[in-house]
C-alpha cells in the first residue's frame, strides 16, 4: 500500500460530457468534512482521480446500490422505493427501469461475481412507498437474471431477510434474517444463514442475535460481517466500557466465529464494514473519538490484517459506499445541488 500524504490544497478540474458524466482530473483530495468539523489530521489518502456520473434525478437520495462486477452499471434504489429499481449505464449514462411486482419493491441488490445474476429483496409496501411505507416483515428473496431482468423466488420464509450476497461460486447465498420488533420498529435479533441453490436448502450459521448487522461478504474460507451484540466477542475502544460494532468472520467448514482485530491507535469505534477491493484491503466507515456525531462517518482503508490505516475521506450518514468484486475502485453515492450523482474514485498509479 502506498505511503499517505496529508493535503492542505484541492485543485479540481470539472470536465461535462455529452452524456451527463463529470470527470474530475488529478484531484489531490481534501476533506473538506474534516475541516468545517475541525477534524483535519495526519493520515488522510493519496491521490485518486474521481469520476462523477449524473444521474439527472433530483430531491431525492440514494436508499442502496450495488455495482456490476465489471463497474459498468449500477442498480440503484432512490428514498421513494416504489419509484422502482433503476439501472444506469456508466459507459452511455443511460438510465433504465426494470420491472417490477405491482406493490412490491426489489431492493438491497447484490451481484453474482461472474455479472450473470443479481439477488435481492422484494419487500411488500404500503402508503406512498418511502421509506415508511414497506412491511418489516413481508421480505422474499429473489434472484434476477441480468439478461433480460426475469426473475425467481426462493424457498426461503418470507420475514425480515436483508444484505443478501451471492457465494463466490456462486452456488450459495448468505444473508440475516432477523425478528421484528413491532410492525413500525426496525428488526433487531440477526442471525446469519446460507441458502445452498443447488439443494435449495437453508442453514442458520450462527446463534447470536446480533443488532447493527450491515454488510456481507464472501471471502473464501470465511464470510466477513459486522455487527454488534452483546454475546460477540467484546470490541472495547480505548478508554470506553462497553463494546461496539466491529467486524467478524465465520468460518464456513467449523462455523467457528472470530473478530477481526484492528490498530486502535486512531481511537476507532463502532466499524461498518464496506468491501474488500481485489488486493484484499478493507474498506470500512467508522466514528472517531466520538467525533463526527450521528451525521458524519470517516471512511477509511486498511490491509487485510488491520493494520496500514489510510483516511479515504469523511462521508455523511446518506453516502454509500460500494467496492466492486473485481476492480480496485471505490463508489460513493451523493447529491449535487439535490441531484443524485455517483462518485467513482480511482487511486492515480493504478
Amino acid at each position: 500500500m502506498k505511503s499517505i500524504n496529508t493535503q492542505k490544497n484541492c485543485n479540481k478540474e470539472l470536465l461535462i460530457t455529452n452524456n451527463n458524466i463529470a470527470t474530475f482530473t488529478k484531484t489531490k483530495i481534501l476533506f473538506i468534512f474534516l475541516i468545517i468539523f475541525g477534524f483535519f489530521q495526519k493520515g488522510i489518502a493519496t491521490d485518486f482521480i474521481e469520476t462523477v456520473y449524473k444521474t439527472g434525478i433530483m430531491d431525492k437520495t440514494v436508499l442502496d446500490y450495488s455495482i456490476s462486477p465489471d463497474g459498468t452499471k449500477i442498480l440503484f434504489n432512490t428514498n421513494k422505493l416504489l419509484d422502482g429499481l433503476r439501472l444506469l449505464d456508466l459507459k452511455s449514462g443511460k438510465i433504465s427501469k426494470i420491472q417490477e411486482e405491482k406493490g412490491r419493491s426489489w431492493t438491497t441488490t447484490s451481484w453474482s461475481r461472474d455479472g450473470t445474476k443479481v439477488v435481492a429483496i422484494s419487500i411488500v409496501m404500503r402508503n406512498n412507498g418511502y421509506m415508511d411505507g414497506y412491511m418489516i416483515d413481508e421480505q422474499d428473496v429473489i434472484i434476477l437474471d441480468t439478461k433480460d431482468w426475469s426473475y425467481r423466488y426462493l424457498n426461503i420464509p418470507q420475514g425480515v431477510n436483508r444484505a443478501p450476497v451471492f457465494s463466490t461460486d456462486g452456488k450459495m447465498l448468505y444473508y440475516f434474517r432477523g425478528i421484528p420488533e413491532s410492525k413500525k420498529t426496525p428488526a433487531s435479533k440477526y442471525d446469519l444463514y446460507s441458502y445452498d441453490l443447488i439443494a435449495n436448502k437453508e442453514t442458520k450459521l450462527t446463534n447470536y442475535e446480533m443488532y447493527q448487522t450491515h454488510r456481507i461478504y464472501d471471502d473464501g474460507d470465511e464470510i466477513l460481517f459486522s455487527a454488534y451484540d452483546s454475546r460477540l466477542p467484546n470490541f472495547k475502544p480505548k478508554g470506553r466500557m462497553f463494546n461496539q460494532t466491529s467486524l467478524y468472520a465465520v468460518n464456513k467448514s467449523t462455523l467457528k466465529l472470530r473478530m477481526l482485530s484492528f490498530d486502535q491507535s486512531s481511537g476507532f469505534f463502532d466499524i461498518y464494514f464496506y468491501g474488500k477491493d481485489m488486493d484484499g484491503n478493507i474498506y470500512f466507515g467508522t466514528n472517531r473519538e466520538g467525533k463526527g456525531g450521528c451525521f458524519i462517518l470517516f471512511f477509511y482503508r486498511c490491509d487485510s490484517n488491520g493494520n496500514n490505516y489510510e483516511n479515504i475521506r469523511s462521508v455523511s450518514i446518506q453516502n454509500f459506499v460500494e467496492i466492486p468484486f473485481n476492480k480496485k475502485e471505490i463508489f460513493i453515492s451523493d447529491t449535487i445541488e439535490n441531484e443524485i450523482v455517483f462518485r467513482r474514485l480511482v487511486e492515480i498509479g493504478d
